[in-house]
């Protein structure tokens, strides 16, 4: 169980940092393309996650570019989904998949929901520092002021 509830703080930081990064976005009078592809890829990114930790078809490109407008409500989907997979699943299990390139692979949901985290902070970085000059402040998004 423990795992579990790291995870569930994990997460949290994760959908409370995108979202304030969103906002960062939102609030900009504008931003640049590159922003809005890098963390439409985010979004997308845990999608096809998702998708596959739950046996679902793929539809999404890993690079699929959303409209700022549906980012919020994809975020939120996203992470019901993800807080569903934590309190459900068995975070061993071992998930079958195809990537974008169709090569075969096999992680477990622990691994999966490790590399999702550090995958979108890695990213939320990249959108933090593209937005520097565009907005007055930048969003501070790591997890120790989350947990402040």
């Amino acid at each position: 169980m423990m795992m579990k509830t790291y995870y569930k703080s994990i997460f949290e930081h994760e959908h409370w940092a995108n979202l304030k990064v969103l906002e960062s976005m939102i609030a900009a009078p504008e931003i640049p393309q590159r922003v809005v592809e890098i963390f439409s890829h985010i979004i997308a990114a845990q999608r096809i996650w998702l998708d596959r930790i739950n046996g679902n078809r793929v539809d999404l490109r890993v690079w699929e570019v959303f409209d700022t407008e549906i980012m919020l409500e994809l975020l939120e989907i996203n992470y019901a989904d993800i807080n569903k997979i934590i309190d459900n699943q068995d975070l061993e299990q071992l998930i079958v998949y195809q990537n974008s390139a169709g090569q075969h692979f096999t992680n477990t949901i622990n691994q999966i929901l490790s590399h999702l985290a550090l995958h979108a902070s890695y990213h939320r970085g990249q959108v933090i520092l593209l937005l520097k000059g565009k907005i007055e402040v930048l969003p501070a998004t790591d997890y120790i002021f989350y947990l402040r």
